[in-house]
């Protein structure tokens, strides 16, 4: 796929005005999982094809068609990264010690800076043989060290929870309150919460509690929930599930919530499309979600 096709600035004038999805200031994103089986160029291209602005990236198809080429790809096409995902694992339980983890993590800080990601996602890693306090304490330091790198290049580190299935392999923070205790020790402006529906949407009380969680929040991820999940790839659009998505979306407007909405779509049928068509499901589903401002 040729993915500098010649374009005219009056053409791009266009196309930017033609893409402009604001629900109530919220951004719209396409999480480049949503279209695993795509490469990185052809979710660059088709994104502004489907008239995207943002899209989330997902770090082993970055590396794999290159860094600078990737920068520069984004940058022609005019495609803002909302997040970068993941890194971190500084519970060591990755195979990797936590002075090489902490190394990568920086890498990866940096490198989200100079695609101007407005966010790079972190997970802590499975906790393994660590007591719960020491876990804790090994990503509250590895954070506040890592905060100063993520102010410099005006970036956001996000920590996400997840659900309990993922605790072995990803997090060991499987609830809000777990990941606000650690955000809450950190104390920084520049280490938020990645606030993911799929993984936090069914916790209890959440509605009420988003006037107090917003401001914690960095990003925020979307997807549904069947009421029987087959397996970790069976999420689907909001509005198709048994999540509470719109009136979670509504409680983050109401509570001045104005980042990026992040479709992140784990789905053998998003992943078996082959053309634009589930972008503009995803996109009339934002609309749909969230009134849009005139």
């Amino acid at each position: 796929m040729n993915s500098s096709l010649p374009v005219s600035e009056h053409e791009l004038k266009s196309k930017r005005k033609q893409s402009e999805v604001s629900s109530s200031g919220l951004k719209l994103s396409i999480n480049a999982t949503t279209t695993y089986r795509w490469s990185f160029e052809q979710d660059v291209v088709r994104y502004r094809l489907a008239k995207i602005d943002a899209i989330g990236l997902w770090l082993p198809k970055l590396l794999e068609y290159g860094e600078d080429l990737a920068s520069n790809l984004l940058r022609e096409n005019e495609l803002k990264v909302s997040s970068l995902s993941y890194a971190g694992g500084f519970t060591g339980a990755f195979g990797c010690e936590l002075s090489d983890v902490m190394v990568e993590t920086l890498d990866l800080i940096r490198l989200a800076g100079r695609l101007q990601a407005d966010s790079l996602i972190v997970l802590t890693g499975p906790k393994r043989n660590h007591l719960n306090k020491h876990a804790k304490r090994l990503v509250v330091d590895a954070l506040k060290e890592l905060a100063g790198e993520a102010v410099d290049r005006q970036l956001k580190l996000c920590l996400m929870p997840m659900r309990p299935e993922f605790k072995d392999e990803w997090t060991f923070l499987q609830t809000l309150k777990d990941t606000l205790e650690i955000l809450d020790s950190v104390d920084h402006p520049s280490v938020k919460l990645a606030f993911d529906t799929y993984h936090s949407g069914h916790e209890p009380g959440l509605l009420k509690r988003l006037p107090d969680l917003v401001h914690q929040i960095g990003v925020v991820q979307v997807s549904d929930s069947r009421t029987r999940v087959r397996d970790e790839y069976d999420r689907v659009l909001p509005g198709e599930g048994v999540l509470p998505i719109e009136a979670i979306v509504q409680g983050l407007i109401e509570a001045n919530y104005r980042g990026f909405v992040d479709y992140q779509i784990w789905s053998e049928e998003s992943w078996s499309t082959t053309d634009l068509e589930f972008l503009h499901r995803c996109r009339d589903n934002f609309v749909s979600l969230c009134p849009v401002n005139p």
